[in-house]
């Protein structure tokens, strides 16, 4: 890439002059952010093995369920002590179905109708057995699905 390995050298990409310290230096500086980088996310990995959380997933087509969902979730979680954070809402998935109004003509006339998937996204952290026990025994609206990942 470069024309000389002299005290200066040609970036032949660039045909600018540089420095062949200021090209080491810059070597160098970039393997020191890459080493620093790596033993932040060592860190970053060695600190979220000792917290434990929940990630509560509810699904529902009916909205107002979920937010009587997301409030006994929240008030089980406090009453025991943990933190509970959220809800956050995350993008509501449209399904748009298309009909012939008639079976044998009209080709043209169409109906269409759609269905609504209401999401919403829960950690709770800080957890004890006692949290668990309590989720575990919620008696959750009928229509509302749920997934728990650990």
């Amino acid at each position: 890439m470069f024309g000389q390995l002299s005290g200066s050298s040609v970036c032949q990409r660039h045909s600018c002059h540089q420095s062949l310290s200021a090209l080491e230096a810059r070597s160098h500086s970039a393997a020191l952010g890459r080493c620093r980088t790596q033993s932040l996310s060592v860190k970053a990995t060695a600190t979220s093995a000792t917290d434990q959380k929940i990630r509560i997933k509810l699904k529902s087509y009916k909205a107002h369920l979920l937010q009587e969902s997301v409030g006994l979730i929240t008030e089980a979680a406090r009453s025991t002590g943990a933190s509970a954070g959220g809800p956050v809402y995350l993008p509501t998935r449209r399904r748009i179905y298309c009909v012939l109004r008639s079976p044998h003509v009209n080709k043209d006339s169409r109906e269409h109708f759609e269905t609504r998937t209401h999401q919403r996204m829960m950690d709770i952290k800080n957890l004890t057995a006692q949290t668990i026990d309590e989720l575990m025994q919620l008696d959750l609206p009928a229509g509302v699905d749920v997934e728990v990942k650990l």
